[in-house]
C-alpha cells in the first residue's frame, strides 16, 4: 500500500487558506475520482486501488501525528506528502524525493516521524508577501480570483497522482520530468516554467 499524505488544517476557517493548498489538491482528486472520505480519529482517509490517501484532522504543526497513525494501521511501502511552498511563485510545482522542511510546520512534524530521504514531496508554491508576515500570509484565505489560477497546478497534479496510484513515485517522477522538457512556457495560464533544482 502506498500513502498520500496532504498537508493543511481542518475546520471550515482554514478551508480556503494558503497553507491548505495540498487539502485543495488531494479534494479536488477525489472529486475527479468520484471518490468519499472516511472518517477517524486522527484523519480523513480514502483508499483507492493500491493507496490510501489521508488529511489530517490535527493542526498543522502536529501533522507527524496522522503520519505515524496511518503508518501503524496500514503497511506502507512508500509515502508521498502534497504540501505549500512559500519558496515557490504561486502556481509553480516541484517534484522531488527528500530534502528539508523550509520552515514549513507540517513538514517538520512528519520529519520527526520518517527521514526526509524517505518522504516524497510534491510541492505546490504559494509565494510569498514582503508585507505580511508568513505565519499570518499563510493563513490568509486566497485573494478573490487567485485560486482560479491554480486550475492548470490542480490539473497537472491530479495527473501526476493518477500516476503514482496506477505505478509509483519514480514513473510519477518520469511524468514530470517530461513535462518539464516539454513546457513551453505557457504564463497566461498561470503556470511558472520550473527551473531545475
Amino acid at each position: 500500500m502506498r500513502l498520500i499524505l496532504a498537508l493543511g488544517n481542518p475546520t471550515p476557517r482554514y478551508q480556503n487558506t494558503r497553507h491548505n493548498i495540498g487539502f485543495i489538491c488531494l479534494d479536488r482528486w477525489a472529486s475527479s475520482h468520484k471518490l468519499g472520505f472516511s472518517s477517524d480519529d486522527l484523519y480523513d482517509y480514502l483508499i483507492f486501488r493500491q493507496v490510501v490517501a489521508i488529511k489530517p484532522k490535527t493542526f498543522m504543526n502536529l501533522s507527524g501525528k496522522a503520519l505515524r497513525a496511518a503508518l501503524l494501521r496500514w503497511n506502507i511501502s512508500e509515502s508521498l506528502i502534497v504540501h505549500d511552498d512559500i519558496e515557490l511563485p504561486p502556481t509553480q510545482l516541484r517534484i522531488r524525493s527528500g530534502g528539508g522542511d523550509g520552515g514549513h510546520n507540517g513538514l517538520k512534524s512528519c520529519f520527526e516521524v520518517m527521514p526526509p530521504s524517505e518522504l516524497k514531496r510534491i510541492r505546490i508554491g504559494i509565494g510569498r508577501s514582503s508585507q505580511i508576515p508568513i505565519d499570518k500570509y499563510v493563513l490568509q484565505d486566497f485573494a478573490a480570483g487567485e485560486l482560479e489560477d491554480y486550475a492548470q497546478s490542480l490539473e497537472l497534479i491530479s495527473g501526476f497522482l493518477d500516476t503514482y496510484v496506477r505505478a509509483d513515485f519514480t514513473q510519477m517522477l518520469n511524468d514530470y520530468s517530461q513535462w518539464k522538457k516539454s513546457y513551453s512556457g505557457c504564463k497566461a495560464a498561470g503556470i511558472k516554467s520550473p527551473k531545475e533544482e
